[in-house]
């Protein structure tokens, strides 16, 4: 069993006992939130037991992420739960956020996925997972769905930033005494990114424009986003600031974001060739190119699939330096580094 926490900003499929939530968003608001854990099981972690936690908000203001001081938050228990396993057993947190048509059970799985590759080895690190759930279609009309996601990736901006900032205020406990030094970190995957780039937004409004650090590591994987991003405050510029580190990996071969750039009217893709302007990149952004060790069916979702992508991920979070992360080569004229077979 593997278990898994989350927060998602869906609608359920039941009001009482949900045993699921759909591709809407919560009836209350796009920055409605439900917090809740899943026991995940089987060979392929295809069953789930889902238990829900209401934050049951008098009022939702999307405007202003929410005062919650008037609000009954059953969240607390939930992240309660995180903060001692944090502490008890000195696990970090890994916030994970997934991609375009993805439906709530599918994003479990990929979440105590994650948990189990982060702790399945001699270089493991485990950790407890939380997924952000938001109301991606999983849809079978491709072209459709892809732009109803976006849609709703940007709507989700405003959820994300308070699931973020909650998140992190909790975890740090209200006294000295409650703070375990453990560590918060960020999986961004596809268009999930997309979804990041949002949430940022609405940090920086929140804080005039500057982001407290959030983070200890950000991997940004397969990044569904403009290859610019990293030079526009109204995009990714700004991300570094709120963590220790920025992982960015991507995969020349990744058929799926090439779709993305011919079909879907896109540019160039962050997480097909990296940054348009790789020299510019803050020196907190580590790039690393998988297109060597990955191929076949795995070409997008390799941070899952991928042992050796996975194998280098472990030890990013175990917080090796970059440049002393085996089975890497730097490209200096690229500034990037790139995975060996090693």
């Amino acid at each position: 069993m593997v278990m898994v926490y989350f927060i998602t900003n869906r609608r359920p499929n039941k009001e009482k006992n949900p045993t699921d939530f759909t591709g809407d968003f919560a009836v209350e608001g796009t920055a409605y939130l439900r917090y809740g854990f899943a026991e995940v099981t089987g060979k392929k972690l295809e069953n789930h037991d889902i238990h829900v936690e209401l934050e049951n908000l008098k009022r939702v203001d999307e405007k202003s992420m929410v005062d919650e001081s008037s609000s009954v938050l059953g969240s607390s228990a939930n992240l309660r739960r995180v903060r001692e396993k944090m502490c008890k057993h000195s696990r970090d947190t890994v916030v994970y956020i997934h991609g375009y048509n993805v439906e709530f059970k599918e994003a479990l799985t990929a979440a105590a996925r994650l948990k189990r590759n982060f702790g399945a080895s001699n270089l493991a690190h485990p950790v407890n997972v939380v997924l952000f759930s938001w109301p991606s279609d999983g849809s079978m009309m491709p072209f459709l769905a892809y732009a109803s996601d976006r849609q709703d990736a940007a709507a989700s901006g405003a959820a994300v930033a308070r699931a973020f900032l909650r998140l992190s205020d909790f975890l740090k406990g209200a006294t000295p005494d409650e703070e375990c030094g453990q560590k918060l970190h960020l999986v961004t995957h596809s268009m999930g990114n997309f979804v990041l780039r949002n949430a940022l937004q609405e940090v920086r409004r929140h804080f005039a424009g500057r982001p407290p650090r959030i983070f200890g590591e950000i991997f940004m994987m397969a990044a569904d986003e403009d290859d610019d991003a990293f030079e526009h405050d109204h995009k990714l510029a700004v991300l570094p600031r709120t963590a220790a580190r920025v992982n960015l990996y991507f995969n020349r071969g990744d058929l799926a974001l090439q779709t993305s750039n011919k079909t879907k009217g896109n540019p160039d893709r962050l997480g097909t060739d990296g940054p348009r302007l790789p020299q510019s990149v803050p020196a907190k952004v580590s790039q690393v190119d998988v297109t060597p060790v990955v191929s076949g069916l795995v070409e997008h979702s390799y941070y899952l699939d991928s042992d050796r992508v996975v194998m280098d991920m472990r030890r990013v979070l175990k917080g090796d330096p970059s440049d002393e992360i085996k089975g890497r080569r730097f490209v200096p004229e690229q500034n990037r580094y790139r995975l060996t077979d090693k």
